[in-house]
């Protein structure tokens, strides 16, 4: 997986007529770059900038039973590597389905370097994040997971350190419904980790090792609570000797679900591509390339598993779903969700960044990032059928104006490691990014929404 301040006035949330008029300028221009033969469509809403979030990265979003939408994101003080960087956890609210945003407010003042956050929320309404930190107080500094916990919606934070045992990096979460189980999955040695709770965070399970890691590194990517109770698990491994020394390397998509509390653990082999440094199909200078695997489960207890793979340097990745209907026993066929061609280089788009997300029974929604139109592009793709037919594709980040990164023909980079999707119970898909320069010089956090009826529509 691979502006300036001034800029934040054209992501305001309340454009004026002439905003408008230069987004649908925009827009139109936009559209010619794409070939006519590609099967897509425009959101009907357009993206923007949350406001503020100049140098905020790798959001996360939820959505309330009351339909609030929340978003988290680390907001940087300072350019990485100076003296004085810091960043701080904050986060921001919508009330109208994300037509405006409030914030954004801090998580909390406590520790230094806030990392790798994400957020739930149970059916009451409790907002949990977690997140990694350092706490620079100690006599020796260490890596702490934290757990910050709202029950007042977001306004104010109670937070707790959940383990400070082998926190390497990468924290997912997922909590039960009913908000009375509590997993964190992260990095760590001599493998992944979870910790675990099963009377709301009111006491922690030691953190249990799901796999030994033999020599492999694993980067946590998904974790997931089934209305059955079960715990899902999606994580690429790599060598740690190929990484250390910058070779190219196969990266196994493992997905691993749990009907114990986390106790043991089956492994599903997802498929395996290669990992690789510069060389991206259209890109021969991105910093790195890792197939990526992501995965949701739906009211009736079937994992959907979204991911990307390839050949190997220079050739364009592949975003593919697969799902299993009983607890992992049998998998369907890989079916492709996207393989849109980029005339510019006169094969098909390089895809990345994989986020899935379902509501109910039967509703599903696939948002990725690929170059078909030059730049960077985030798109979704959405059923309402359980995954059995799907709609066209729906550009999310249409517009070419805002910030220095943005053109008619996409954003320049991806500004973190990840994104965030959710639907609400209406049925609207949500999601939110980080877009930026390249090296994570600078970005800004970026929202948009469709609905699922109009992403669906023939």
């Amino acid at each position: 997986m691979r502006g300036d301040k001034d800029a934040d006035v054209a992501g305001t949330t309340r454009m004026t007529t002439s905003a408008t008029r230069v987004i649908a300028a925009t827009v139109l221009l936009a559209i010619t770059v794409v070939a006519a033969s590609d099967d897509w469509r425009l959101s009907p809403s357009h993206e923007q900038m949350l406001p503020d979030s100049v140098d905020c990265w790798e959001p996360a979003l939820a959505v309330a039973p009351s339909g609030a939408i929340f978003v988290v994101a680390g907001k940087r003080n300072a350019p990485p590597g100076s003296n004085d960087f810091d960043q701080r956890q904050v986060i921001w609210r919508s009330d109208d389905r994300g037509k405006t945003f409030t914030g954004p407010l801090p998580v909390s003042p406590e520790g230094h370097w806030h990392f790798d956050q994400r957020i739930a929320i149970d059916a009451n309404g409790t907002i949990y994040i977690s997140y990694m930190d350092e706490d620079t107080d100690a006599r020796n500094r260490s890596r702490r997971l934290r757990l910050a916990r709202s029950r007042d919606g977001g306004r104010t934070f109670s937070v707790e350190t959940v383990t400070a045992e082998h926190v390497n990096d990468k924290p997912e979460l997922a909590i039960s419904r009913d908000g009375r189980h509590l997993y964190i999955v992260y990095e760590s040695s001599p493998g992944p980790r979870l910790a675990a709770s099963h009377d709301g965070g009111r006491t922690w399970e030691a953190p249990r090792v799901i796999r030994q890691s033999k020599g492999r590194h694993f980067w946590p990517m998904a974790l997931a609570v089934a209305p059955d109770g079960s715990v899902w698990f999606a994580v690429p491994s790599m060598s740690d000797s190929d990484i250390a020394n910058g070779k190219q390397t196969p990266v196994q998509l493992h997905v691993f679900r749990s009907q114990d509390r986390g106790v043991t653990w089956d492994d599903f082999d997802m498929g395996s591509s290669p990992r690789f440094v510069n060389d991206c199909a259209h890109d021969p200078k991105c910093r790195v390339k890792t197939p990526g695997v992501m995965l949701a489960v739906d009211g009736r207890n079937r994992a959907f598993v979204t991911y990307i793979e390839g050949d190997g340097p220079r050739q364009p990745y592949g975003l593919f779903l697969k799902s299993s209907a009983d607890a992992g026993r049998t998998w369907s066929p890989p079916q492709t969700v996207s393989a849109a061609p980029r005339p510019q280089s006169q094969d098909t788009a390089d895809h990345d960044f994989p986020m899935i997300a379902t509501s109910g029974s039967d509703r599903l929604c696939v948002a990725w990032v690929d170059d078909r139109r030059g730049a960077l592009d985030v798109w979704a793709r959405c059923s309402t059928d359980g995954a059995r037919t799907f709609g066209a594709d729906v550009l999310l980040s249409d517009r070419g104006d805002g910030a220095s990164y943005k053109s008619p023909s996409g954003f320049r980079a991806f500004y973190g490691h990840y994104g965030g999707v959710a639907i609400d119970g209406s049925g609207r898909l949500y999601a939110v990014w980080g877009a930026g320069e390249p090296d994570y010089r600078t970005g800004s956090v970026w929202f948009n929404s469709v609905d699922l009826a109009y992403a669906v529509r023939k």
